[in-house]
């Protein structure tokens, strides 16, 4: 008997489940925190949760991750420098230098101008030393690799660093775009790393000695091996997984498959057991990439989400993420003793603070010099978190005048405050952290709104599930190909408001009824998507196992694996352009064979690689036509003419286990 461990690490928690590998039922689960400083203490504290003593019989592990998509979201990873050719970048790029060097190949892969060696060499000694990855990419490289792959000979020969070239990623045209995938690979290699050196060295103590796959972004796995050279394909690993693992748990094969976790809400379509792909590729932090990913809509509302008073004392939620005061409460539940000191006298006023924040030192030095008041607070939040009165306290300040946003923004301090996860804790719904921590801010809160704290959480529950519909709303509009967000219409939010009761009007009751079934994963989802859904009209569904969907996508995941092909027509020669290589043969048939040939040897290394027995191949072939300009045929018609062939090969990896 074997079984397989999906994990998956999220910006909150690090969740796992041991699955038979022959039912594919769940033995046993257990979460705990990410411990982002070391990954390696959330990992172990997950495993150590698991009630499972026979871990040496684990023959595959499977991880899932949102670190990829948080890093580029935030920024993070390490310096890139981009070594391009050919044509001019059309925008900004997320390198830490851009240097352009001689050649230039066109778009049907033939040499316009060759490259300068020596100008190579001088580029590169320049960086020795200051950068830790090299992105090389060329206009048209998918059409002809040559000149990308002398510039990585020589620059993995003369640096110490990993070197990936734009070909590598992606047979995709579109020069930009596939710079940017290069850049942001190289990025994310120290972040994936970490994740498997964590992984890894716990699976040493544990005795566990499976061989390591990771989620991609659409959903497939792929080896260890892999990701250590693409870590840009798990972008939207976590999400991706949670789909998976959603579907798998209810046996639907149609639904749109809701997510809620800490920060946000990632929803996605299923049709006929098949996820939605964003072919063009996905878009995250801003930067347009090549990556094949499962198309999800992202939206700031989870439930670690900041619930606030605005400017107008009216309660907000989101989109910022906080630590949660009922978690934070768990480690210090002296903050209570700080919360319930706080009494307001007066009338109601704009606040810059909530007085039911407080605020954790998170060990980062501020990058510019801050004010001695700002350095007198650091310091007292080194010892442990205190809330915002005892902070204006100490500096002989009034709390509503304290902002410390700027140092929570640059990552020096952490926003401790009421969150959705805080509410359900004081409903009784949930009970995993401290629930009287969690109600004193709820309690402040209230009082500034002149409600009785129930009131306020009818008001606050009322709110989220009216914003759950609204989101699930909006992404269906952006599965349809409407790219809206329904908060820049005032129409649209009027008909909304008025459908979810969020406005509840006397005169005029419009209804929505989504046609597809809701599937709700993530712990939050589980509690408030069957409310939601009722303002929907649609049928929901919440697994047993929603909770932990992600880290049972991650263990029930296939492995997959594609090639595309490109066989140019031109001057009477048809040109083979695979990822690895270009050629020319004299005739479309011989040309043919040698792409499927080819296209399939390397699937099937891929696969065999992965640990597959056996895989099914299918083919996709389609001849790529243009119109003569001026020219038309006896129906009017505009004449076409062959340009080329696109073979578009995957393979789907069976017999792992």
């Amino acid at each position: 008997m074997s079984y397989i461990l999906g994990m998956d690490t999220g910006g909150t928690y690090t969740d796992g489940v041991i699955v038979d590998s022959a039912s594919r039922k769940i033995i046993c689960k257990a979460k705990a925190l990410t411990t982002k400083d070391d990954l390696t203490v959330g990992i172990k504290n997950c495993l150590d949760r698991l009630k499972f003593d026979r871990m040496s019989e684990i023959t595959l592990v499977s991880l899932s991750t949102t670190l990829a998509t948080n890093a580029i979201v935030e920024g993070r990873g390490g310096k890139v420098a981009l070594l391009y050719m050919g044509a001019e970048l059309e925008d900004e790029v997320p390198a830490a230098v851009s240097v352009k060097i001689k050649g230039k190949i066109d778009i049907m892969g033939r040499l316009m101008e060759d490259i300068d060696e020596k100008e190579i060499e001088d580029v590169l000694m320049s960086l020795k030393g200051k950068i830790d990855a090299v992105a090389v990419s060329e206009y048209a490289s998918v059409r002809n690799q040559k000149h990308e792959k002398i510039v990585k000979h020589m620059a993995e020969k003369l640096l110490d660093v990993p070197v990936i070239c734009g070909h590598e990623l992606t047979s995709a045209l579109g020069f930009q775009h596939r710079s940017v995938t290069a850049i942001l690979n190289g990025k994310l290699i120290s972040i994936i790393d970490e994740l498997l050196k964590s992984t890894k060295k716990v699976l040493s103590e544990k005795n566990i000695n499976g061989k390591i796959m990771i989620v991609k972004g659409d959903g497939t796995l792929m080896t260890e091996k892999v990701a250590k050279l693409k870590p840009v394909d798990t972008i939207l690993s976590g999400p991706a997984a949670s789909v998976i693992g959603g579907l798998a748990l209810t046996g639907n094969s149609d639904g749109i498959v809701v997510d809620m976790g800490g920060t946000t809400t990632d929803i996605a379509d299923v049709s006929e057991g098949s996820i939605r792909i964003k072919k063009e590729g996905a878009n995250v932090g801003g930067w347009f990439t090549r990556v094949q990913a499962a198309e999800i809509s992202t939206f700031g509302i989870g439930g670690d989400s900041r619930i606030y008073l605005d400017r107008n004392g009216e309660t907000e939620i989101g989109p910022q993420k906080v630590i949660p005061l009922c978690i934070a409460g768990s480690e210090h539940p002296e903050l209570i003793h700080e919360i319930k000191s706080f009494r307001r006298v007066g009338d109601l006023k704009t606040y810059s603070a909530q007085e039911a924040d407080c605020y954790m030192y998170l060990g980062k030095k501020p990058s510019k010099e801050v004010t001695g008041k700002d350095d007198k607070i650091i310091e007292k939040l080194k010892e442990r978190p205190h809330s915002i009165t005892y902070l204006a306290k100490i500096i002989g300040k009034d709390p509503e005048t304290v902002d410390l946003t700027p140092l929570v923004e640059e990552g020096v301090l952490a926003r401790i405050g009421v969150t959705p996860t805080d509410v359900l804790h004081v409903q009784g719904r949930y009970n995993a952290w401290n629930r009287q921590v969690a109600y004193a801010g709820i309690e402040i809160l209230a009082k500034r709104r002149e409600m009785s704290v129930s009131s306020f959480l009818s008001d606050v529950e009322r709110k989220i599930k009216a914003r759950l519909a609204m989101t699930c709303v909006q992404a269906a509009a952006n599965f349809e190909g409407e790219d809206i967000s329904v908060r820049d219409s005032a129409a649209a939010m009027y008909i909304l408001e008025r459908a979810f009761k969020s406005k509840p009007s006397s005169i005029i009751n419009p209804e929505i009824r989504l046609k597809k079934p809701l599937v709700a994963i993530g712990a939050p989802a589980g509690v408030w998507l069957n409310e939601a859904a009722e303002l929907l009209n649609a049928e929901v569904t919440v697994p047993e196992d929603a909770d932990v969907a992600n880290a049972y996508g991650a263990a029930v995941g296939q492995v997959t694996e594609s090639v595309e092909i490109i066989i140019n027509f031109d001057n009477n020669s048809y040109i083979l352009n695979t990822p690895w290589e270009r050629s020319e043969y004299r005739t479309k048939e011989e040309a043919m064979f040698f792409a499927i040939h080819e296209g399939r040897k390397y699937i099937e290394h891929v696969l065999a690689d992965a640990g597959c027995k056996r895989c099914n191949i299918d083919e996709n072939i389609s001849d790529m036509m243009v119109n003569l300009p001026d020219v038309e045929d006896v129906e009017g018609r505009a004449s076409k003419t062959y340009v080329g062939t696109k073979v578009f090969l995957t393979g789907v990896g069976d017999g792992m286990i």
